[in-house]
């Protein structure tokens, strides 16, 4: 299954400000990919903290006659508030969980979306393989700096599209792409290609290639 990862970040490596949102900035341009990258998949994939965090719009909005991508949900602990604008979307969202909140997860959202427990953990590889079972091939990863290092420790990401936005925060605290508490093995070996970079105006946008023997 491909999975690629799309992701936002400032001059300084950031992908939130201090108050965990993202709004404000990346600009109409970066909108407008974002679109692009979600027409060419399937499925969405997101974590619980970057719904209640910036609660994103799932429609596609700027490709004419696009299928919007069936939103998957990741919740370890508790659920979400069905009022958020990822349950507004064509088809249902799935929603994986664990067997210890799977309850109270179908309490609240049983009515919009379907729900399945992986068990004890949620791990990513078993959440990929769930989905190609289910017929799903091409997957978009629009997670937070701990949910994608949990797919990149796994190397289950086969390309990074990456937006370098013109601001600088400064916060050591601010999440990064990849936030996990230690390095990844053999980091160094696990090489990326650049397979395009583009200017326009004061953003970068580059796209990686996970290079596979």
């Amino acid at each position: 299954m491909f999975l690629a990862l799309n992701m936002a970040m400032t001059l300084d490596g950031k992908i939130a400000r201090p108050d965990g949102k993202w709004y404000g900035l990346s600009s109409r341009t970066d909108k407008k990919r974002m679109d692009r990258y979600r027409a060419d998949s399937e499925i969405l994939i997101l974590g619980k903290n970057s719904i209640l965090n910036d609660n994103p719009v799932i429609q596609i909005r700027y490709v004419e006659k696009a299928k919007n991508p069936r939103p998957v949900i990741l919740i370890r602990k508790g659920s979400l508030p069905k009022t958020k604008r990822v349950f507004l979307s064509e088809e249902k969202p799935i929603i994986y969980c664990v067997d210890e909140n799977y309850s109270e997860v179908k309490t609240e959202l049983e009515e919009c979306s379907e729900i399945e427990s992986l068990g004890k953990e949620l791990l990513p590889d078993k959440v990929m393989e769930n989905l190609k079972s289910r017929g799903y091939n091409t997957a978009l990863l629009e997670g937070g700096g701990t949910l994608n290092y949990s797919f990149f420790s796994l190397d289950l990401i086969d390309r990074i599209y990456l937006t370098l936005v013109p601001f600088l925060i400064g916060d050591s605290s601010l999440p990064t792409i990849a936030n996990g508490k230690q390095e990844m093995i053999d980091f160094d070996q696990k090489k990326w290609s650049l397979s395009s970079c583009e200017k326009i105006e004061d953003e970068v946008f580059f796209q990686y290639d996970r290079l596979r023997s």
